[in-house]
């Protein structure tokens, strides 16, 4: 039964995370901020070029470039990455098994000193990952990523890691249908009074559940059903990034750091946008 469990985690960890970005067929690309604007900074970069995106980063040519909370972009051309073994929205862990962290700043940062336990990864939130340090034993560990770069081991009591079947953006489910969202400091609260569908399609900030439902987590980790714009239908989203949503007219929709959502105007022609999901 545990084998399931392990199998299920990986699975629903699959596609559950995109950009703060866009990087559209013409090379164009678009950055959001964390209150859900849209900008144009005359970036350009080739999307067939870049092997691996979280929520704010990418990596081009294995050169890192980060967005930082305000929408700007930096390049540090002197970071490469060579290999991913496993990512999030504002992490990954490389093929040395050194964890990567950017921060809201745009900062990154590498930890080796837990190279064993980051070895041992087994399934990738979006501010979290789950960590099986025992081949032989169910036991699975909780790590948590806040917004200033720091990683952190938490045992949560009622919660046991071991349970959670759907590892997506900054929330997560378990077994028992109970859905927890992470907040920006890396805090874990479970939400059992709200009575969530199976997570059907997953954002960075918000998802979409088996009941067609919308909800959104805020930077403190509040769960919410928001006031949807006029032009926003759940049926015809296509494209889900970090913070942001775009429907087949190729109109964009974000969602802010309190979990509200806006509809969005660009001058660019959105439905070529490349949303690169863990590639």
């Amino acid at each position: 039964m545990k084998s399931f469990v392990v199998a299920g985690i990986l699975l629903a960890s699959v596609n559950s995370f995109a950009q703060s970005f866009l990087i559209l067929q013409n090379g164009v690309t678009l950055t959001t901020d964390k209150m859900g604007f849209v900008y144009d900074f005359g970036h350009f970069h080739l999307h067939y070029k870049v092997t691996t995106n979280g929520g704010n980063y990418f990596i081009e040519d294995k050169k890192l470039s980060t967005i930082n909370e305000n929408g700007l972009l930096f390049e540090k051309p002197n970071t490469k990455i060579e290999r991913v073994k496993g990512k999030g929205l504002n992490y990954l862990i490389d093929g040395n098994n050194h964890l990567v962290v950017v921060d809201a700043l745009g900062f990154s940062y590498e930890y080796d000193k837990d190279d064993k336990v980051f070895k041992k990864a087994m399934a990738f939130g979006g501010n979290y990952f789950l960590v099986k340090p025992e081949d032989r034993k169910p036991l699975v560990e909780l790590y948590t990523i806040n917004q200033k770069g720091n990683y952190f081991k938490l045992a949560i009591p009622g919660l046991n890691p071991a349970d959670i079947t759907v590892a997506a953006g900054s929330y997560f489910q378990t077994k028992a249908g109970v859905t927890h969202t992470v907040s920006k400091d890396g805090f874990v609260f479970a939400k059992p009074e709200i009575r969530v569908g199976t997570i059907a399609k997953a954002g960075g900030n918000f998802f979409v559940d088996s009941n067609n439902l919308l909800y959104t987590v805020s930077e403190e980790g509040i769960l919410a059903l928001p006031v949807l714009p006029t032009n926003l239908r759940v049926a015809s989203l296509q494209r889900l990034g970090a913070n942001f949503m775009i429907d087949a007219e190729g109109r964009i929709f974000t969602v802010d750091q309190t979990g509200k959502i806006f509809e969005r105007s660009s001058t660019h022609d959105l439905r070529g946008a490349r949303i690169l999901f863990n590639r």
